[in-house]
C-alpha cells in the first residue's frame, strides 16, 4: 500500500475488500484489518497512523455477535463506497 492520503488509503481497503470477498480462501483476519480502518476511516481519524498502530489485540473483547453486526454494516458502507468511486471515476458498475 502506497497512498498517504485518507482517501486513497480507504480506496486500497476497498480493493483489498473485494479480493477478500472474491477469495475462495478465508482470510478473517485481513477482513478484521479491513474493519477496523473502515471503523477509523468513518470516525475521521488518521488512516496512515492508524494503519501503522494497528494490531489484532483490538477484537479480543468482541463478542462474535457485535462483529458478525460490524461485518454486515461493513458490506453495506463497501458497496456504497464503491458507487460513489465509480461515479467520482466515471466508471459504470
Amino acid at each position: 500500500m502506497v497512498s498517504t492520503s485518507n482517501d486513497g488509503i480507504m480506496t486500497e481497503y476497498l480493493v483489498k475488500y473485494g479480493a477478500i470477498r472474491l477469495s475462495a480462501k478465508d482470510r478473517p483476519s485481513e477482513l478484521l484489518e479491513t474493519l477496523y480502518m473502515t471503523d477509523c476511516y468513518r470516525a475521521g481519524k488518521d488512516l496512515k497512523a492508524a494503519r501503522s498502530e494497528y494490531d489484532t489485540a483490538v477484537w479480543n473483547d468482541v463478542p462474535p455477535s457485535q462483529i458478525n453486526a460490524r461485518l454486515d454494516d461493513l458490506s453495506r458502507f463497501m458497496a456504497t463506497l464503491a458507487r460513489d468511486r465509480a461515479n467520482t471515476w466515471g466508471v459504470q458498475i
